[in-house]
């Protein structure tokens, strides 16, 4: 069978938190299977939740090797006992002494890029940082046996990039040939493919695409393949209309346009790299974020068939903006921006300033902005201003998707 666009490959990504544990693992490797059932799969998975700050940690120090030895073999003894009881948990044990072997080998090779000079800091972290996506890529392979097909980690990193270490930027006619180099193959045998996150390759070596870029890895790899949808798969049920750490009663947003997505992620929105949207709106694909421990729920769709939302559709927050005001002791204050996504209108400009001055928030500035509409305020009132402007501003969407 010759993968071709037609075929519709799709992307699933895993979370850190999706590949928690050997339960974890077990769960993603579950989903992945039965969509496998369904279409050829590619799956792109995320380190286990906290190993990619715990070997950032370690590529922050020297590469003294007598310095770097204890370190380097206390963080071995860590990453080995916990891969190792994932793969206790989630792979079938004829497959497990295989498994096992190669996270070990990956690990001797940790502890030798930990140990090992490099020609720059940025080089040292993207070369150390990823083999956090490494080991989870084997345990998650293992792990699609016993959910009943069978996985492969692909044989050499399919996204190419530029020359920096940290951020990389993806050289997308070189990707599509890597892809289907290196993946479509496995696709071609029926096999699950699935390939470390965050990780590229430029001229010089490993690069990353930076934090949280395993979602754009995702998009990049589906642009590459034709896919035609990817699916974001975290731990929550999908992108909310605030940050809940922030505004408790934030709800579900069945459906965004790219440019809503876009934006809210290049604000800070957890849920999303601020990238992830631009492989995906210039493919047309639609992207899919879902809740890996509860994955009948709908979800948000976002995709090229939905425009910006009438009103304001979500809020964010952004925290020391550069405009700074005198203060009475002579100080400089810092502010905060209230940004209003979709399309929001002069009433609701209008309703804003109105409910800041009853709520005696004070605003510095009010008006519209290529990312919406904003309300700067002092940076102490930031989240009062958030909860409000949420309560009072975000218009319900009603709108109800129904799970591929």
């Amino acid at each position: 069978m010759k993968v071709q666009e037609s075929e519709n490959p799709l992307v699933i990504k895993f979370g850190g938190t999706s590949v928690g544990s050997g339960a974890a693992f077990s769960r993603a490797a579950a989903i992945a299977a039965e969509a496998a059932r369904e279409r050829p799969v590619t799956v792109v998975v995320s380190a286990m939740s906290g190993v990619t700050n715990l070997l950032l940690g370690h590529a922050a120090g020297g590469a003294d090797p007598n310095a770097n030895g204890a370190a380097s073999q206390a963080l071995r003894e860590t990453l080995e006992e916990r891969h190792l009881q994932a793969i206790r948990e989630a792979v079938v044990p004829e497959r497990r002494a295989e498994v096992e072997g190669r996270v070990l080998g990956l690990l001797d090779g940790l502890v030798e890029a930990v140990r090992r000079p490099a020609e720059g800091v940025k080089a040292r972290r993207a070369g150390i940082a990823v083999f956090g996506e490494r080991l989870s890529a084997e345990v998650l392979a293992g792990a699609l046996v016993k959910a009943g097909v069978w996985g492969e980690v692909v044989g050499a990193d399919p996204i190419a990039t530029d020359r920096r270490f940290d951020e990389a930027e993806v050289d997308a006619q070189e990707t599509r040939k890597r892809c289907f180099r290196y993946i479509a193959p496995l696709l071609e045998r029926g096999v699950v493919a699935v390939v470390p996150g965050f990780v590229g390759l430029g001229p010089d070596g490993p690069t990353t695409l930076g934090r949280g870029g395993s979602d754009l890895s995702a998009t990049v790899i589906g642009r590459a393949l034709g896919s035609s949808e990817v699916w974001i798969m975290s731990d929550v049920n999908g992108v909310l209309d605030a940050d809940p750490r922030l505004v408790p009663d934030a709800t579900l947003m069945p459906r965004l346009s790219y440019h809503e997505a876009h934006t809210f992620a290049g604000l800070g929105a957890k849920i999303l790299h601020h990238k992830t949207m631009e492989p995906a709106a210039g493919a047309r694909m639609t992207v899919r974020v879902r809740n890996t421990f509860a994955p009948d729920t709908p979800g948000t769709r976002i995709s090229a068939d939905f425009a910006d939302g009438n009103g304001v559709r979500c809020v964010a927050l952004r925290r020391k903006v550069p405009m700074e005001i005198p203060c009475a002791n002579g100080r400089r204050s810092e502010t905060a921006m209230v940004v209003c996504i979709g399309s929001p209108s002069e009433a609701d400009l209008k309703l804003g300033l109105r409910l800041l001055r009853k709520a005696k928030i004070r605003f510095l500035h009010a008006g519209f902005a290529s990312a919406g509409l904003v309300f700067v305020v002092n940076g102490d009132q930031g989240e009062d201003a958030l909860r409000l402007l949420h309560g009072s501003l975000v218009t319900a969407d009603t709108g109800v998707e129904e799970v591929a």
